[in-house]
């Protein structure tokens, strides 16, 4: 990489953008309404409609796992839009969308 040199010959300083922690700076973070559990990337859930107390309408599941909040609540599998989603932690449902915590909380 060849620099560029100011009159004086001396090279003009080079600023690299800052490595940033996606954790730190999103502005909106994820977390169980009922007990405050965060999911990590590694936290599956499993597309089916099994449980009798999922206030999710019956739908035709797939049995797709995946991180739901990578999609916003929808399967990957069959592209069914989950309104609610069960914690892993406390096992209590909440709607998807008050998973998403705003900066003003």
């Amino acid at each position: 990489m060849e620099l560029l040199k100011r009159a004086d010959g001396k090279p003009d300083s080079i600023v690299l953008p800052a490595i940033i922690d996606d954790d730190a700076t999103r502005s909106e973070k994820i977390r169980c309404p009922r007990c405050a559990w965060r999911p990590s990337p590694a936290s599956a859930w499993t597309c089916i409609q099994g449980r009798d107390d999922s206030p999710e309408p019956p739908f035709l599941w797939c049995g797709t796992t995946w991180n739901t909040f990578e999609t916003a609540g929808k399967c990957p599998g069959c592209a069914h839009q989950w309104t609610w989603t069960s914690c892993l932690q406390c096992h209590e449902w909440s709607l998807h969308a008050d998973w998403y915590e705003t900066e003003s909380e």
